[in-house]
């Protein structure tokens, strides 16, 4: 039980160094016990991740939330709404990161961040929830939330690409 109190706000341009200093903890322990390897993720593509979020922070389909007790940021949610082209439900709420420093896990903290990150979520139209993993790795924490997988994405080098192409399709060339 969490024997401590904390406050969620939306993020302001003031906690960019705070959400740095806990995305970049995020991508060292993610890449550090295995459970990410694509795509490559440094301190580099923190910064880049960190101007977007600037430049997207007022956009109302982006949902950034960060936490603090007292001064200290302890934590944090990224999300957006987005959309499905076909199918149903047509207006999903995503949720991309979540972490929380690794001392105050294990209590409110994460389901504080999504509770409040949900509410926004749904009172702007949202029919569904869903979440951004990795395979077998990022999926299995939001798993423990209740979240089932429905969608898996492939990756691969592109030329690797062009030659699993051409071994497929040597001597085919005159039939296109």
């Amino acid at each position: 039980m969490d024997n401590f109190k904390f406050t969620i706000r939306n993020i302001q341009t003031m906690d960019i160094g705070a959400l740095r200093e806990m995305s970049v903890a995020f991508v060292k322990e993610e890449y550090g016990i295995g459970l990410m390897d694509y795509p490559k993720l440094d301190e580099s593509e923190v910064d880049k991740h960190m101007l977007n979020v600037l430049m997207t922070k007022d956009n109302p389909d982006m949902i950034y939330l960060i936490a603090y007790t007292g001064k200290k940021p302890i934590g944090f949610c990224l999300g957006y709404i987005g959309f499905h082209e076909w199918g149903k439900p047509t207006r999903v709420g995503v949720g991309q990161e979540l972490y929380v420093v690794p001392e105050k896990r294990g209590g409110k903290v994460a389901l504080k961040l999504m509770e409040r990150a949900f509410e926004i979520a749904i009172g702007k139209g949202v029919e569904a929830l869903e979440c951004i993993g990795s395979y077998n790795g990022t999926d299995h924490k939001w798993a423990k939330f209740g979240f089932k997988p429905h969608l898996t994405y492939g990756h691969m080098p592109n030329d690797k690409f062009i030659n699993l192409v051409k071994k497929f399709t040597r001597g085919s060339e005159n039939n296109v």
